[in-house]
């Protein structure tokens, strides 16, 4: 279980308070309170500009699984005629980092995969980097993933970003971090309940309830048709240090079933650790991942009971201060500070380092190429998409924000190329943009 403790895991019931039995879930830099039989169904954790992936295995699986990765870089011919296989680095047996070519024609953009292993868990840790800058990746590579601690069922009191089983112990900054996961309730499978939070990079985002107008009228006709909406509260809502707004509503979903969902948003503060966006959702009648449909199990009443009861237990994690298994300063920042040359790429959420015009391979909403000035920050790009039904009614928008963690890459065009038009552009596609994980 993701949760951080297993305390009060005793039989629950549904009743006129809600869920009775809680577990505390330790989820990033904050602790909640879930239903005892809430189950993780998966999820995504970025820190440090870097991609965090696990799964359990023997130490001997461990070093099968790196071994044969090395084996086939240093095997594998990059077109330049050197092996894919950059650099790596080993400060210990159960962690080692590579620095490769993800294929022989890559020119740039390198891999940097990071592999440790702890308590039956392999952890890999990934991200980009310039093929200039392979060495100081690595070695940055090398400060974060020691970073990396496992953690015991009760909540971990090192300061840190909690991931799945493990923690980043560090001195609560990070440079960039995010999460988003789903649990669902084993006895009351049509209930979901999903948690994300995001360091912000620029300003905070737009508020919840002021999306509402252009929600309402994207549902039009399809609302109306199926029964409508009906709104059971909605404002502001403060919880801890947090101001946010909750939009609670009832509605049809995929089936014509009149399901909950539940939403509070918190917009966050600028590049603040202990304030990033949260927003936590709460949906039944929820059957995403093929599941057999289900009708809705809750009342009205009791599902603002259990909102209540989870929303009220957010809060920030408590510490003691104390700086971890490690003395090391992780090197937050992304690893493209430098100036750069032409076609050379840099990650979203990295502080621009050259002024000019800059091109990515998305079709941005914006504008595929744009002007930006040096140390600002590198924003994803915004790109239009159809919304299914749920995401309609959730507030999403159809400008959908790619990755932070580097799912798409730009390319610097000088002001002096600019106006002296010495200049070809060329975006990568987006295959070759995307981070690929062996």
């Amino acid at each position: 279980m993701l949760g951080a403790g297993d305390a009060s895991a005793g039989k629950q019931t549904m009743n006129e308070t809600g869920i009775e039995n809680t577990v505390t879930h330790c989820v990033g830099r904050f602790l909640i309170d879930l239903p005892a039989d809430a189950e993780y169904v998966d999820g995504s954790y970025d820190y440090a500009f870097a991609t965090i992936e696990r799964q359990p295995m023997e130490q001997s699986e461990f070093r099968q699984e790196v071994d044969k990765l090395e084996a086939k870089l240093k095997d594998g011919k990059h077109k330049s005629g050197a092996p894919l296989l950059l650099t790596k680095a080993t400060p210990n047996e159960n962690t080692q980092i590579l620095g490769y070519w993800a294929n022989e024609n890559r020119s740039s953009a390198v891999e940097i995969s990071g592999y440790r292993w702890i308590s039956g868990m392999r952890y890999l840790v990934h991200k980009r980097a310039n093929y200039d800058k392979v060495e100081r990746a690595v070695s940055r590579m090398g400060t974060t993933i020691s970073l990396l601690q496992s953690r015991e069922a009760s909540p971990p009191t090192t300061p840190g970003f909690c991931v799945e089983h493990a923690i980043f112990a560090d001195e609560g900054k990070s440079g960039n971090e995010s999460l988003n996961i789903r649990f669902r309730l084993k006895e009351y499978s049509d209930i979901v309940v999903d948690i994300a939070t995001n360091l912000n990079a620029g300003d905070p985002p737009e508020s919840l309830l002021s999306r509402k107008p252009g929600v309402l009228s994207a549902l039009g006709v399809l609302g109306a048709t199926l029964g409508g909406i009906r709104n059971i509260k909605e404002g502001d809502r403060k919880i801890g240090e947090h101001p946010g707004q909750e939009w609670l509503m009832k509605a049809p979903n995929d089936r014509g079933q009149q399901a909950h969902l539940f939403t509070w948003e918190a917009p966050g503060l600028h590049a603040d650790e202990l304030h990033p966006q949260i927003r936590i959702d709460l949906q039944s009648g929820n059957s995403d991942g093929g599941l057999d449909p289900k009708p809705v199990t809750v009342t009205d009443q009791q599902m603002l009971q259990i909102w209540d009861k989870i929303l009220n237990s957010l809060r920030l994690r408590p510490t003691d201060g104390s700086k971890g298994a490690t003395d090391k300063k992780a090197l937050l920042q992304s690893d493209n500070a430098d100036a750069l040359p032409l076609g050379e790429l840099v990650r979203t959420g990295a502080s621009c380092p050259q002024t000019g015009f800059w091109q990515c391979p998305e079709n941005d909403v914006h504008g595929s190429t744009r002007l930006f000035t040096s140390g600002d920050a590198m924003p994803p790009a915004i790109i239009k998409r159809d919304l299914s039904f749920v995401e309609r009614l959730r507030g999403s928008s159809d400008q959908h924000s790619t990755s932070p963690s580097g799912a798409w890459s730009a390319m610097t065009i000088p002001l002096q190329a600019i106006r002296h038009r010495r200049y070809r552009m060329t975006a990568p596609t987006a295959h070759q943009a995307m981070p690929k994980h062996a």
